[in-house]
């Protein structure tokens, strides 16, 4: 007995899925997930809550318009604006239909195709059930939207709003939307599926979010779809296709997923889903500009676009996964079956300890995520600055999120970096989600005010230093190798230390000059915590000393932004550096006493704290000594790549480099 082709099962399936709808024209549909059909809105109608009559297998049902495109402004003159869809749910749907699977990836040109809907061609007033064989031409922009190209058959009004199947990744890829000429093989246009995410969000989210769970359980298309994948239609041998896929997700593996992200809560918060992107992808990636990213299904799909990763890594769309499930949120069987999915496959893969570090949140034991902000000079002009952002998970894991920029003005820097740092502290886990902020600057950057940025408009109240533990760094010493040595002598003589004993009071005067604090220093390697008496950037006496502890190594400094250098009224010396209370500032007491339970490795958060607790103690007559605290925190662990950098200006020196 004969067999039928794989192709030839998948395209039944399709034609199963297939009904009519006799809206304010008739055309055809298709089943998407249980009750939900999609269509064209020139064919269903553009009004939402609109009844119209669809027909299945002989039968008729009441569907109703839950989410349509936008009518053409002069009805009857020309194509429907794009995208031209409309999403109906049946009443009393019938129990156990088929639906297409959706494949938001549009096919290559030259790819066959098959089309589904209808034709009264040969009996006038008799729609037909029809099939039409065509292929993939290039692409065409209309009305502001991506429309594909339908060759070489006769695309007949009957077939408008019925699926595209493409023959390469076995689903459907595409809607019917025109003819290019009637009565012709000229083809015609269809509209992407991902075109289904501009039309309204919750019905949207409410349609893919049912079609990903129906495929979840229903294996019917995915036996179907993934035969056509594995086995060429003509030979029945081994695709080149399926070749190529054995190092990535299987069809298989990709509905399993997107099954069980369909199970987890939606993201309340605009440009959480870009952030989730942006933190699977490889560096300078993007989602699809056409259209925005409403669901996790979403991100998996456009993640899967991408071109593979390097030999080694998780599949961008897998390491997604992973990062939903190390988020957790949500029924807590649905997160365990995630981290389950994600490790069998990743094991298929033969990565598993990848996808076990992923899911481990990208870091080996013990080491915090952050942000590592960087404002340097410029190589030719030290007038001018570039900016540049790395997410840090871990020494071997820190990911550049975009070139350097160019060359700016201070102000201008500062302001792109504040423009840079709310979609990472998304990716990072989100501004309601304490992280670690680390910023390396020149010293006459140093005390802007950082802490007081308000960069999320919807909560104006929300500060930087206040939801974020926000940390500066000397640029100097990460620019000077030579220096290194010193500073990772004194962050280890911190440990376990509390820094409120650990803390001496610098201000550069009187036997605190430089060279007398150098020397200091070069006899204790246990001085690694410093209160400034004043801001870096006040007079020269604080301003020297600054220079001295940061080319000595000293990792952790405090501060009171904006302080002039302090005045002493006692007429006493301080010694150098100063380790009983200062006399002339109560800075260094008050932050003894408020570090004085505080080990190294808290200092971010409790910093962070003392801020939050300045605001609440506001009005109750002294400063709070949160109020303009700055923290100098330096972990020489936490290191940025060193790269060969080419000069910043065209024109600089040849084999001008320095660190990145």
């Amino acid at each position: 007995m004969h067999r039928p082709p794989p192709l030839a099962l998948l395209q039944e399936l399709l034609e199963s899925c297939r009904v009519r709808v006799d809206g304010v024209t008739r055309g055809a549909g298709f089943f998407v997930a249980p009750g939900f059909v999609v269509s064209c809105a020139h064919v269903a109608g553009a009004r939402p809550g609109a009844r119209v009559p669809v027909e299945w297998q002989g039968a008729r049902y009441e569907g109703v318009v839950r989410t349509a495109s936008a009518p053409p402004p002069r009805p009857g003159r020309g194509l429907w604006p794009y995208p031209d869809l409309a999403v109906l749910e049946l009443r009393d749907a019938p129990p156990g239909h088929p639906c297409v699977w959706l494949q938001g990836l549009l096919p290559a040109a030259g790819t066959p195709l098959t089309a589904a809907g209808f034709s009264d061609t040969y009996e006038p007033g008799v729609p037909a059930a029809r099939t039409a064989e065509l292929r993939r031409g290039g692409s065409i922009f209309l009305h502001g939207g991506r429309m594909m190209e339908l060759a070489g058959a006769e695309v007949n009004e009957g077939l408008s709003g019925g699926p595209v199947l493409s023959h390469a990744s076995g689903g459907v890829c595409g809607v019917v939307k025109a003819t290019r000429l009637k009565g012709s093989d000229m083809g015609g246009l269809a509209t992407p599926v991902s075109a289904l995410r501009l039309l309204d969000p919750d019905v949207y989210r409410a349609l893919i979010r049912a079609h990903d769970r129906f495929h979840g359980e229903d294996a019917r298309w995915s036996r179907a779809a993934d035969r056509v994948q594995a086995y060429g239609p003509a030979e029945g041998g081994i695709s080149p296709a399926a070749t190529a896929a054995a190092a990535g997700l299987g069809g298989d593996e990709h509905r399993h997923l997107l099954a069980l992200l369909a199970a987890l809560p939606v993201a309340p918060a605009a440009g959480t889903h870009r952030a989730a992107f942006l933190a699977a992808a490889a560096p300078g990636a993007a989602p699809q500009e056409d259209y925005p990213l409403l669901d996790h299904r979403d991100v998996f799909t456009d993640l899967a676009a991408q071109m593979p990763p390097e030999d080694g890594e998780l599949p961008y769309e897998l390491a997604f996964a992973a990062d939903r499930a190390a988020r957790g949120g949500g029924p807590r069987d649905a997160v365990q079956q995630l981290r389950d999915r994600v490790l069998i496959v990743a094991g298929r893969l033969g990565l598993g300890d990848a996808a076990q570090r992923r899911l481990a949140g990208g870091r080996a034991a013990g080491e915090r995520p952050s942000i590592i902000g960087r404002v340097r000079h410029s190589l030719r002009d030290r007038e001018l600055y570039h900016v540049m952002v790395w997410r840090y998970r871990s020494r071997a894991d820190i990911v550049p999120v975009a070139a350097e920029s160019e060359a700016l003005p201070l102000k201008e820097a500062l302001g792109l970096l504040a423009e840079l740092l709310p979609e990472q502290i998304d990716i990072m886990g989100g501004v309601t989600s304490p992280g670690l902020i680390e910023l390396i600057l020149p010293r006459e950057a140093l005390d802007e005010e950082f802490p007081d940025w308000l960069l999320w408009p919807d909560y104006p109240w929300f500060a930087l230093g206040r939801k974020q533990h926000v940390v500066v760094r000397p640029l100097e010493r990460h620019e000077a190798p030579e220096l290194h040595a010193a500073w990772e002598r004194r962050w280890e003589h911190l440990d376990g230390r509390a820094i409120g004993e650990a803390l001496v009071c610098v201000c550069g005067r009187d036997g605190q000059h430089q060279a007398a604090l150098g020397a200091s220093f070069d006899g204790d390697p246990t001085l690694a915590a410093l209160a400034l008496a004043g801001s870096p950037r006040s007079s020269a006496p604080v301003s020297d000393a600054y220079r001295v502890a940061v080319a000595s190594g000293v990792p952790m400094m405090t501060w009171r932004r904006g302080a002039a250098a302090c005045a002493r009224g006692d007429g006493g010396r301080c010694g150098a550096p100063g380790r009983q209370a200062c006399p002339g500032d109560r800075f260094f007491a008050e932050a003894r006493a408020a570090l004085a339970a505080t080990d190294r490795d808290e200092l971010p958060e409790k910093v962070c704290a003392l801020r939050n607790e300045a605001v609440a103690a506001a009005g109750a007559g002294e400063d709070h000594i949160g109020e303009r605290i700055v923290l100098l925190w330096d972990d020489p662990r936490r290191q940025i790549p060193r790269l060969p950098l080419s000069p910043a200006e065209a024109g600089a020196e040849e084999g001008l480099a320095g660190p990145t």
